[in-house]
């Protein structure tokens, strides 16, 4: 669940798999996120780990 406040982001318990040939890829698993209002966040991690999928999410192109 993505919710947006005027006074924060929650993500909670987010979970997304891909298909692949191989069968699903695990991009997230059960994401907790809350950002405040007025805080600066930098998401941070090696290629492929999710940072631009929990992006994604946020800006509403993943359901």
């Amino acid at each position: 669940m993505t919710t947006k406040h005027a006074d924060h982001l929650l993500i909670s318990q987010v979970s997304i798999d891909f298909p692949t040939p191989q069968g699903p890829f695990r991009a997230l698993d059960k994401v907790d996120l809350r950002i405040e209002k007025g805080e600066f966040v930098s998401i941070i991690g090696h290629s492929g780990c999710g940072k631009s999928t929990v992006l994604n999410i946020v800006a509403g192109l993943y359901q």
